[in-house]
């Protein structure tokens, strides 16, 4: 947090235990510990970024988390509950979308198959609203609890599902860059880069305006899923074949999602 707050974090089998002041953090006689859900065997893919007392981690096989600190034994490690987004590309087959209701709990009825089991947790939006998937009932039909009403309850071939979810995957790398929120390297979406809006976090709201939230893909000949990121004067994005700088295309200017330039700068991996 500080030169004078700083804490180590042990991350075990579904545990976090944390250290200060060359000393393990007691609650109760024993040591204090938080529970995860990260096993032994996925500790080392863990990747983090931080701002003062949060600290987002990503793993590509758990949805990210947000981790909280208000105090020494006060802690606490939630699911990031997105404002809005991000979201895969709009449908582009004749497969149609029905809701059952335009508020709370809703049935989506699909008119061929679309849904898994592990869409739950999963963002659906269509009919200017969205909903989040609670219960999987079968290919073409889930229930939903809506996050912004629909319009209305008709078919509809326009819509599209979150990019972060158990069957796409979930991001593994995760930095702050220029006030925003940066995630990438999901299964499905292995060079693709998810930046939130301006100076608001969680807000996956993408559009054209200088501030909105941005979805970005690597162009090159090869699909290398993207290992790492670090903010530096540009964003540095690490692929398995080849390094990557992200800029604005005006010098010393924030990027926006009209401005946004990639560059490769070396092939090592």
């Amino acid at each position: 947090f500080s030169t004078i707050q700083t804490y180590v974090l042990e991350f075990g089998n579904q545990y976090m235990r944390v250290y200060k002041d060359q000393g393990q953090v007691q609650s109760g006689g024993s040591a204090f510990e938080i529970s995860t859900p990260y096993l032994t065997a996925e500790l080392f893919q863990l990747k983090f970024a931080q701002s003062a007392d949060i600290m987002y981690i990503c793993h590509p096989n758990h949805a990210a988390r947000k981790l909280s600190r208000t105090g020494h034994t006060s802690w606490t490690l939630t699911e990031i509950d997105f404002t809005d987004g991000p979201y895969l590309e709009s449908n582009s087959t004749a497969t149609t979308l029905t809701p059952s209701g335009t508020t709370g709990s809703v049935t989506i009825t699909a008119s061929a198959s679309t849904f898994a089991a592990t869409d739950v947790g999963r963002l659906v939006s269509f009919s200017n609203g969205r909903a989040k998937i609670t219960n999987f009932s079968s290919a073409t039909s889930v229930t939903a609890t809506t996050q912004d009403d629909f319009d209305n309850t008709n078919a509809v071939t326009n819509w599209k599902l979150g990019a972060f979810s158990g069957t796409t995957g979930h991001p593994s790398c995760v930095s702050f860059f220029e006030q925003r929120l940066v995630f990438a390297g999901t299964t499905a979406e292995p060079q693709t880069l998810y930046f939130s809006k301006s100076g608001d976090y969680e807000n996956m709201t993408s559009g054209t305006n200088a501030d909105d939230a941005m979805i970005y893909t690597i162009a090159s000949n090869q699909v290398n899923k993207v290992r790492y990121l670090k903010a530096q004067r540009t964003l540095i994005v690490g692929t398995t074949g080849g390094e990557f700088t992200i800029s604005a295309d005006g010098t010393d200017a924030a990027i926006t999602p009209t401005n946004i330039v990639i560059k490769k700068q070396s092939s090592y991996g």
